[in-house]
């Protein structure tokens, strides 16, 4: 009987643990969610496919129409689009990816959208820095987003477009800070980001214009904190072509290398990260454009002089499933 009690404190002792190691092992507290939506024209009439959700610690979906992996045929007059993407705050990345082809003869409008929103919080501690809660200490953010635009569009008398853009953002708030501002109480930005480009290819009225293609490419980003006044950046380019019904196609890339935000945080406080990234491509006529942004949108945090950052953490299903597993096995064994 001894024994049996050993062996059952023993096989208790070793699932507590497993439990424990699945605790801490789990992702910070990661809230994302997405919506996505493709209109296009198919058999005479226009189609659109939505989606949207919301998940407790990762995403990833995907919307399409016309068979993708499956094989498709593109008839000419008519569409197709694509979105992909995910969010995955536990790990602070997320990307996205949008198509549409227009067929020569299709001069419907057709578009695809896609966006993701996600977010996470962690709490600054004292660690071994020697700080006590109240005081300041610095942080340091490095983020980070690459992707490529492409367009193509077809001049007189093809009447083309083609059109792609992009957006991302993450601010950093602690909210505990209010400021009152005689209308309300406001909470400043500890630290934020955000970035766009946007390039188009498009037929216009020639000979009003003196020429009938047009492409155009514009890029920025900036971002501050709240010790740091910022910086930004943006250029813009424009080209313009006389010709007779001829193919053209843009295709650019986008970077914004690694930045580094340097900002204060108080001992004690926690920090609220929001994040977002969104595309839009749309095309008409003998057209095409696509946007891929799915291996970017990258950040990481990191403190100085022995200060400590929790990220808050949630059990995974799995690690609840365990935990009622573990007190069915004690049950048992009494």
């Amino acid at each position: 009987m001894k024994r049996d009690h050993v062996r059952i404190a023993c096989k208790s002792i070793c699932l507590m643990a497993m439990v424990a190691l699945l605790i801490f092992a789990s992702p910070a507290l990661a809230d994302v969610s997405y919506d996505s939506s493709i209109n296009f024209y198919k058999d005479g009439a226009y189609d659109s496919i939505e989606s949207d959700g919301t998940d407790d610690s990762h995403v990833s979906y995907q919307s399409f129409s016309g068979g993708v992996g499956t094989g498709w045929s593109l008839v000419n007059g008519e569409s197709f689009g694509f979105t992909h993407g995910y969010a995955d705050a536990a790990n602070l990345k997320q990307g996205v990816y949008a198509q549409i082809i227009s067929s020569p003869n299709n001069n419907h409008f057709s578009d695809a959208r896609i966006s993701t929103e996600a977010t996470n919080r962690l709490t600054v501690l004292p660690g071994t820095s020697g700080l006590a809660e109240g005081d300041t200490t610095i942080l340091t953010l490095k983020i980070r987003v690459d992707g490529s635009m492409h367009t193509e569009a077809t001049s007189y008398p093809g009447k083309s477009w083609a059109h792609a853009e992009m957006d991302a953002g993450l601010t950093v708030r602690d909210f505990a800070i209010q400021i009152d501002t005689g209308e309300g109480m406001w909470t400043p930005r500890q630290a934020s980001f955000g970035a766009s480009c946007e390039l188009e290819s498009y037929d216009v009225s020639f000979p009003h214009w003196g020429y009938n293609y047009s492409s155009n490419w514009d890029k920025s980003w900036s971002y501050d904190s709240n010790i740091d006044a910022g910086s930004s950046y943006r250029i813009s380019d424009e080209v313009s072509y006389l010709g007779e019904s001829f193919h053209y196609q843009e295709g650019l890339s986008f970077d914004t290398g690694e930045i580094t935000l340097i900002f204060e945080a108080i001992v004690g406080h926690t920090l609220d990260f929001e994040s977002n990234m969104y595309l839009y491509v749309d095309a008409s006529n003998n057209a095409m454009s696509y946007a891929d942004f799915g291996n970017t949108f990258a950040f990481d945090v990191t403190a100085a002089n022995g200060v400590a950052l929790q990220w808050q953490v949630v059990p995974e299903p799995a690690t609840v499933l365990l935990l009622g597993a573990a007190g069915l096995f004690l049950r048992r064994k009494r």
